[in-house]
């Protein structure tokens, strides 16, 4: 029963993961950089980010964890992640190499 509950909530993080990934992919080509704040990440994912979102270690490009996926399969990378002001710099993957 446990492992049924973990599934769900992992499903549920996930889908909100999505969001961001379909948001990104959805920019027009013409796009090559995009800053967001939180609050606006936020607001394209449908809930509250966890707390550590709000330090730039948790925005490394690491395809191994989940939120990170996201924009990497989007064809984006996190180039900067201003901490101060709780802003993230989105760039195209192919505008980085």
């Amino acid at each position: 029963m446990r492992f049924v509950e973990e599934e769900r909530v992992q499903t549920r993080r996930s889908l909100k993961y999505i969001r961001l990934a379909a948001y990104l992919a959805d920019q027009p080509t013409s796009v090559t950089q995009l800053e967001m704040t939180i609050a606006e990440i936020e607001s394209v994912v449908g809930e509250i980010l966890p707390s550590n979102a709000r330090f730039p270690s948790w925005w490394r490009n690491d395809d191994r964890r989940m939120h990170a996926r996201a924009w990497l399969t989007a064809g984006w990378v996190v180039k900067e992640m201003v901490g101060a002001e709780e802003k993230v710099i989105f760039a195209r993957s192919s505008d980085v190499l």
